[in-house]
């Protein structure tokens, strides 16, 4: 395998790479209406890039931080032109044997040919709208940001990112995952203006939903985090306390499908928000059920998209 190749389009591109960094958002993304669908398609790339950074199995803590703050100027950089990132490539990200990149993650694995087709990914970016690509900047420099300051408040710690307390845990969770909320709302309603009147409302809604989805990850994926040297259960609470903490923001993602609908946003960003919940409500119930690591299988998933897809599905009042 190599780095997907340039005879692809930009949107098969973006498909591909979905396809081999996220099962979740390779259906959900497609969900979407074309301008859409490729606005957000790039976005997730972008947080993936950042992600794997922070997620990488090898490389300490300093290391992490070198790439996530050049990878922050990469994208703040406004003298970067759309034809030398085309044509050199940028900083760290310019080829596979770029500093600190390579080892992060196997060799030929879909995270770390991702990585590789960094520049790529970047100049797609650079071609969005205006309006569209500054949100993504906006949103994304304050994920890099949060994802910083919690390397750095760990320092001293036994683990590369080591959350203390609850009020850690929620800031963690804005940071990576509420700000994609507030971006997601940005991007809908540069696509549907009616829904500018409720545009505060929907953005601190938003900010739950991410929560809810980052905290079902975090119950999830606790066991393989803490051997990797993250660990997001603080250490003043439990599992039990974070399986409440999603229930709670469960409600917040609930009412920004109802508020969505209320202000009849097109179907397909319904239909995208509304997988998006009954994944995570399902994983929810899973880990209820089958405890720490307990996930929704391949058909489960297949299940809930198809009736997503014709519209069967009825979520709770």
């Amino acid at each position: 395998m190599t780095p997907v190749h340039h005879l692809y389009t930009d949107d098969e591109f973006i498909d591909r790479h979905l396809q081999g960094t996220s099962r979740t958002f390779a259906l959900a993304i497609p969900l979407l209406a074309p301008d859409l669908r490729r606005e957000i398609g790039i976005s997730y790339l972008l947080f993936r890039v950042a992600d794997s950074i922070e997620d990488a199995p090898e490389g300490d803590a300093a290391v992490k931080k070198h790439l996530l703050t050049a990878l922050r100027a990469c994208l703040s950089d406004s003298n970067v032109t759309n034809a030398n990132v085309r044509n050199s490539g940028h900083e760290q990200f310019s080829t596979p044997k770029s500093p600190g990149l390579e080892g992060l993650w196997p060799a030929q694995s879909p995270t770390e040919l991702l990585l590789r087709d960094f520049p790529r990914l970047l100049s797609i970016f650079f071609e969005l709208p205006s309006p569209i690509s500054q949100a993504i900047r906006k949103s994304l420099t304050s994920t890099i940001t949060g994802m910083i300051s919690f390397l750095d408040a760990s320092r001293n710690l036994p683990n590369q990112i080591q959350i203390q307390t609850v009020s850690d845990l929620r800031l963690y969770c804005y940071a990576v995952a509420g700000v994609v909320g507030e971006l997601l709302t940005d991007l809908f309603v540069l696509h549907h203006p009616a829904g500018l009147k409720d545009h505060a409302e929907l953005r601190r809604l938003s900010v739950g939903f991410g929560e809810f989805l980052q905290l079902i990850n975090i119950l999830k994926d606790a066991g393989r985090d803490a051997k990797s040297g993250r660990v997001f259960i603080p250490l003043e609470a439990s599992r039990e306390n974070v399986h409440e903490l999603a229930i709670e923001s469960r409600k917040d993602a609930l009412a920004y499908i109802r508020l969505l609908e209320k202000n009849v946003f097109p179907s397909d960003i319904i239909l995208y928000c509304r997988f998006l919940y009954l994944l995570a409500d399902g994983s929810l119930q899973q880990l209820q059920l089958g405890g720490p690591g307990s996930k929704l299988t391949r058909g489960e998933v297949m299940r809930i998209l198809s009736e997503i897809k014709s519209e069967s599905v009825v979520l709770p009042v």
